[in-house]
């Protein structure tokens, strides 16, 4: 069954504040209490937290909430480890064959990852930087390459903001930083040099987290 207009509008709002690390992993949400904040009934909301179950942010614990779950580092390394093998593959097969990769496209979203790192806009940050590897695993035309990078996005981006607001003295910057690399490459044809800023960025990220301690 389709959900309806207002089963989406209860599940956008709860998984913006999710994403957006306003609710932090571990708290205990009422299904009461959204419905009041969402002026609706409880009906669409219990229909949009399993939506939310079923994408592992959330949990429902009968008589006691929904607790918001903890996205473990184990599991946003797991999924940076396959959106890092799904771009070297696409870069790989681009030195095989002709690839339309959109330039212009991957420009406007490094310049509003940029201004959203300008305005400490942690969430518009992450977004635009899948929105850049989106960008370049939808130039081979694999469905399923963005089918499993989109079931990783909410996960991905809720797990990075929650990490930056723990840690508000590490400011992101990296990750613009080699997705412009990634760009320039690009714009020169030089997909060897792509895949090394991707594996640079990848390196630089995993040696960040463990020596935050996260990891």
């Amino acid at each position: 069954m389709r959900a309806t207009s207002l089963e989406w509008e209860a599940y956008n709002q709860i998984k913006d504040r999710i994403v957006r690390a306003d609710v932090m992993p571990g708290m205990l949400l009422s299904e009461n209490e959204l419905a009041g904040e969402l002026g609706m009934s409880r009906t669409p909301v219990r229909a949009a937290i399993s939506l939310l179950e079923k994408e592992g942010l959330v949990e429902s614990f009968k008589g006691r909430g929904v607790l918001v779950k903890e996205i473990s580092f184990r599991q946003f390394s797991q999924m940076l480890e396959v959106l890092v093998s799904m771009q070297l593959f696409v870069l790989e097969a681009a030195k095989q064959r002709e690839l339309a990769f959109d330039l212009q496209a991957l420009h406007l979203y490094l310049q509003r990852q940029d201004a959203s790192r300008e305005n400490g806009d942690y969430l518009g940050y992450y977004n635009n930087s899948l929105m850049c590897i989106e960008t370049i695993l939808s130039a081979i035309g694999n469905d399923y390459m963005l089918q499993v990078l989109e079931s990783y996005r909410g996960k991905f981006v809720c797990r990075m903001v929650t990490f930056r607001k723990q840690f508000p003295q590490l400011k992101p910057q990296w990750a613009n930083v080699m997705n412009g690399k990634i760009y320039q490459a690009l714009l020169r044809k030089d997909y060897d040099g792509a895949k090394a800023a991707i594996e640079e960025n990848y390196k630089y990220t995993t040696e960040q987290l463990m020596l935050s301690g996260v990891i």
